[in-house]
């Protein structure tokens, strides 16, 4: 049976997970056509690929997609956060994921 892995990252470690779907917990910072710029854990910014479905009046999501290059993403999912997400949290969440003294749980 294949695993379907979809890890967490922010901007940092994008570059890492070239043509693999990962999950970005971001704040929306400006939506313009079918795209977006957002603002990820770790502060740096993102522009998103938007389906052509996709509405929220939330701040904050979780972008589920294919990581394009280091700085894009082509959403194929997300999940409204709200808007109140403890952004250095969320950071938090995405080191510990990485961390390999941890690789046994995640």
């Amino acid at each position: 049976m294949t695993e379907h892995r979809s890890p967490r990252v922010n901007k940092a470690l994008m570059d890492n997970f070239k043509g693999q779907t990962v999950r970005l917990i971001a704040k929306i910072r400006n939506v313009r056509d079918d795209s977006a710029i957002v603002e990820a854990s770790d502060g740096g910014e993102v522009e998103v690929k938007l389906l052509k479905t996709f509405h929220t009046e939330d701040a904050y999501i979780e972008v589920i997609g294919q990581v394009v290059d280091e700085r894009t993403i082509k959403m194929m999912g997300y999940i409204e956060l709200g808007n109140d997400v403890d952004m250095k949290l969320a950071n938090d969440v995405v080191q510990i994921w990485h961390d390999p003294r941890f690789a046994k749980i995640f």
